[in-house]
Order: structure tokens, then C-alpha cells, then sequence
């Protein structure tokens, strides 16, 4: 069954690069509306950041839209940019749900040695609360 319309959740990673060229591919194959967001875990005053949480917060909003920026430099078809707030999973599936995706494609776990000690596989988490197929490149 061809897709109608894939979310593509990048955050400036190499394995990101990948999951949106292959996200693309895959919307060009279907002709298939192709979304591209930043999923940002804004701070709370006080509690997660000493030197201010709207200072914090305004760093996170540049590095998203920089990761945007890097994904629009890889693809090479029409495609929307947004940036989604709140704990990533959940960001993300409340994201497909109101944008109308019937798929989630995620970066691939890292290869990298120091990206595996500090990232953590969110897509069990995504999967668990998505209403669509959550995909991942290989």
C-alpha cells in the first residue's frame, strides 16, 4: 500500500542524513507528501538549566532549525519543515496524528561508538504511542 504522507524525524545526524534521503526516496516512489521536523525537549524554568531556561530553550530552537537547514541541503524534492515540542516520542506521534502521516521514518540507531553511549533508541517508545508504522533505515 503507498504512502500518502511520511514524517521524517531528523536531529543533524549522519544517521538522520540517511533516514531523510530515504524518506524521500520513498514519498517520491509513492508521490507522497514529505514533512521533515526537529523534535525540541524545551526546559523548565529553574529546574533543568542554571543559566536560564529561555537562553537554553533559544539554543535548542537555532540547533533544530540548523538541523532543518542541513536536511533541506540533502533533499532534492518538495518538502514541508517544522519543529515539534515536547518529549520526543510523544512529539512525534501527536505530530504524524495531526499532520495526517500514515508513516514515521526515524534515524537509524548511531554507528558510532560515542552516539551509542549517548543517544537513546526512541523508537519503541514512538512505536508504542504511533497510530502509524514507524520505519527505520537500515
Amino acid at each position: 500500500m503507498p504512502y500518502r504522507h511520511l514524517l521524517v524525524i531528523c536531529d543533524g545526524s549522519a544517521e538522520a542524513d540517511d533516514a531523510v534521503r530515504a524518506a524521500s526516496e520513498l514519498a517520491r516512489r509513492d508521490r507522497a507528501k514529505l514533512t521533515v521536523a526537529a523534535v525540541v525537549e524545551l526546559a523548565r524554568s529553574g529546574r533543568d538549566c542554571t543559566g536560564g531556561a529561555s537562553e537554553w530553550n533559544a539554543v535548542l530552537r537555532d540547533a533544530a532549525r540548523a538541523d532543518l537547514d542541513r536536511a533541506a541541503g540533502i533533499l532534492d524534492s518538495p518538502a514541508v519543515f517544522t519543529v515539534l515540542y515536547g518529549e520526543p516520542a510523544r512529539a512525534a506521534a501527536e505530530g504524524a496524528r495531526v499532520l495526517g502521516c500514515d508513516a514515521i521514518m526515524l534515524p537509524a540507531p548511531s554507528r558510532r561508538r560515542l552516539g551509542r553511549l549517548f543517544a537513546r533508541d526512541r523508537a519503541p517508545a514512538l512505536r508504542r504511542r504511533a497510530a502509524c508504522p514507524v520505519l527505520q533505515p537500515r
